[in-house]
């Protein structure tokens, strides 16, 4: 089915936000690069405040709810770690955009980005119960101790942190896409065994 010129204008959008973050996009190079006039551009979107919005909006839309049931999955300790890890790495495989386009926004539009982010905080309940369960595990002595919100942030920063780091490694060690890929599919494996022997008492 052909792209809808709305859609394809969103698609291009995104791609220069994500590339050069919002102060120094430009809507004659979205239009230029979408094959149209920049009056159909504006037509669609009146401003670039209003088409970032919508990116935005779209953008989080996908994977915020994804991160919200990755936390959000019933079981024992480990079962959530191990859907919380492959969810989130599986979602960043298909985005691997999101995160330097969350980081360069936090840095030109916090407010704003905040702003959208507060608007889907139904993440923020499955956040404290996984948090009190690490804190039961931790009481019953099955896993170490660790204050519980270095070890979520822990989590986090080995399955976001590479794709921030995606640039360096594919271009500085020229690697190429398809190893990146590969990489991060092993990451699982590679994070669940690093927290059980971190874990481990």
């Amino acid at each position: 089915m052909a792209e809808s010129t709305e859609q394809l204008i969103l698609n291009t959008a995104r791609k220069h936000f994500v590339k050069n973050g919002f102060v120094a996009t430009r809507m004659q190079e979205i239009a230029d690069e979408a094959g149209i006039n920049k009056a159909m551009l504006h037509y669609y979107y009146r401003s670039k405040q209003k088409l970032y919005q919508e990116v935005l909006d779209q953008a989080l839309s996908e994977v915020v709810p994804r991160f919200a049931a990755a936390i959000s999955t019933e079981g024992p300790f480990w079962t959530r770690v191990e859907n919380f890890v492959d969810i989130y790495l599986e979602t960043l495989l298909e985005h691997p955009e999101i995160p330097i386009f969350m980081m360069t926004e936090l840095s030109q539009k916090r407010e704003q980005f905040i702003e959208a982010l507060k608007k889907r905080a139904n993440l923020m309940p499955a956040l404290q119960s996984f948090i009190a369960q690490m804190m039961a595990e931790m009481e019953a002595g099955n896993i170490r101790e660790v204050p519980p919100m270095h070890l979520f942030l822990n989590i986090m920063g080995m399955t976001v942190f590479p794709f921030l780091a995606k640039p360096v490694f594919v271009n500085v060690f020229e690697t190429g896409e398809p190893a990146f890929h590969e990489l991060m599919k092993e990451r699982k494996t590679v994070i669940l065994d690093f927290l059980k022997r971190a874990l481990a008492v």
